[in-house]
C-alpha cells in the first residue's frame, strides 16, 4: 500500500532565550584541543584586544566612534566561531578595523592600517618590556597569541615597520585573507546596530515626558539630562569590551546603560517608581544580567570611589528581581 502522508510540522512557540543560553564554556577557544583556554583567559584576550581596537581605531586611525564599535562587534562575532589559538588576535583586529572603516564609510588604506597598528603594538610592547626589566621579571606569555605573534622587542627597537620587509608583505596578505574570513564568518551581515541611538532616544523620551528627577526630588535640568546621556554612552562604550553583543540586542544593552547611568548619576524616576517601568522592552532578568556584566568590567577601572555606588546598584537590582517574583504582572519578560 501507499505510505501514509507526512504529518504537518508542529508549530513551536517562540520562547525568549534566557541569558544563560550564552555559555563561555562552549566558545571555540575554550573547547580547542590540544591546548584549551580557560573562560577567564578567553575573556581577558577579548578585553585586551578590544582595548587595542579602541585605541588604534580612535587615536591612530581616527575612525569615527561608530566604526570602532562596528570593528569590535566584528571581532566578537569572529571569535564566537573561531579560536584565539588558530588566528592571531592582533591580525584579526587589524582586519576588523579595515573592514569596519569601509562599512561605516570611513575607509582607510591597508598600508596605513598596518603601519599605525604595528606602531601602537610595538610601543605597548616596549613599555611592557621596560616595566618588566625594572621589576626584574620575565615576559608573560600572551594568552591567545598565535606562534606568528611578534617577539617582544628591546627598548632600542624601532617602532616603525619596514614596508619593504617580508613581514610587511606577509601581514598585508594575512590581513586581506582574514578580511574575507571575517566576512564569511559574520555571514556578510555588515549593517551593525549599536546601543548609542537607542539610549539617546530613551533619554530624550524621558526628558519630554518629565519622568525623571534629581536627587531628593530636584527638578531635572539640561545639565542633568546631558550627564545621564554621557554616562550612558560611557557605559555603552564599556559594554563593547564584553561579549554582551553576542548575548543581547543593542536595544536591551541601551536600556541597561541608561539604568546604570541613572543610578550612577543619582537621577531617579519621578514618584519613586522602579526604573524598570521607564525602560522599554526589557525584563528584570535581562536588565540584571547586562548590568552585572558591565559592572564587573567597569569596577576595577573605577576604583574605590565607585564601589559604594555599584553596591547600591546591585542592591536595587536584587530588589527589582524580588518585586518581579512577587508580582506576576510585572515586566518579567520582554514584550515583542
Amino acid at each position: 500500500g501507499r505510505p501514509p502522508p507526512p504529518r504537518p510540522p508542529l508549530s513551536i512557540p517562540r520562547v525568549p532565550v534566557p541569558p544563560s543560553y550564552f555559555d563561555e564554556n562552549h566558545l571555540p577557544s575554550v573547547r580547542h584541543q590540544p591546548n584549551p583556554m580557560t573562560p577567564e583567559a578567553e575573556r581577558q584576550s577579548r578585553r585586551r584586544t578590544c582595548r587595542f581596537i579602541e585605541e588604534a581605531g580612535q587615536r591612530s586611525l581616527r575612525l569615527p566612534r561608530v566604526a570602532v564599535a562596528t570593528a569590535t562587534v566584528f571581532f566578537h562575532r569572529f571569535y564566537a566561531k573561531h579560536s584565539f589559538q588558530e588566528h592571531d588576535r592582533f591580525e584579526v583586529a587589524m582586519a576588523c578595523l579595515l573592514l569596519a572603516g569601509k562599512t561605516e564609510e570611513s575607509p582607510k588604506k591597508l598600508d596605513f592600517v598596518i603601519r599605525e597598528c604595528w606602531k601602537l603594538r610595538r610601543r605597548a610592547q616596549q613599555q611592557q618590556q621596560k616595566m618588566l626589566n625594572q621589576a626584574g621579571g620575565e615576559s608573560p606569555s600572551m594568552a591567545g597569541a598565535s606562534p606568528t605573534a611578534m617577539p617582544s622587542p628591546s627598548s632600542n627597537d624601532n617602532i616603525q615597520i619596514d614596508q619593504k620587509s617580508e613581514e610587511f608583505v606577509r601581514l598585508k596578505e594575512r590581513v586581506l585573507l582574514l578580511e574575507r574570513v571575517i566576512l564569511n564568518t559574520i555571514g556578510f551581515e555588515l549593517h551593525i546596530e549599536h546601543p548609542y541611538k537607542f539610549l539617546v532616544d530613551c533619554v530624550q523620551n524621558m526628558n519630554k515626558k518629565r519622568s525623571i528627577e534629581g536627587k531628593d526630588g530636584q527638578p531635572k535640568t539640561p545639565q542633568m539630562i546631558q550627564e545621564l546621556s554621557q554616562n550612558a554612552i560611557n557605559f555603552a562604550n564599556d559594554s563593547m569590551h564584553t561579549s554582551l553583543c553576542l548575548q543581547f540586542t543593542p536595544q536591551e544593552i541601551a536600556m541597561a546603560c541608561v539604568y546604570l547611568s541613572g543610578k550612577y548619576s543619582g537621577i531617579r524616576p519621578v514618584g519613586g517608581k522602579p526604573w524598570i517601568e521607564l525602560l522599554d522592552n526589557i525584563s528584570v532578568e535581562y536588565l540584571t544580567s547586562i548590568s552585572i556584566q558591565i559592572l564587573e568590567y567597569v569596577q576595577p577601572k573605577k576604583g574605590q570611589d565607585s564601589e559604594m555606588a555599584f553596591k547600591m546598584i546591585r542592591k536595587d537590582l536584587d530588589e527589582m528581581g524580588r518585586m518581579g517574583e512577587a508580582a506576576p504582572d510585572a515586566k518579567r519578560q520582554k514584550t515583542n
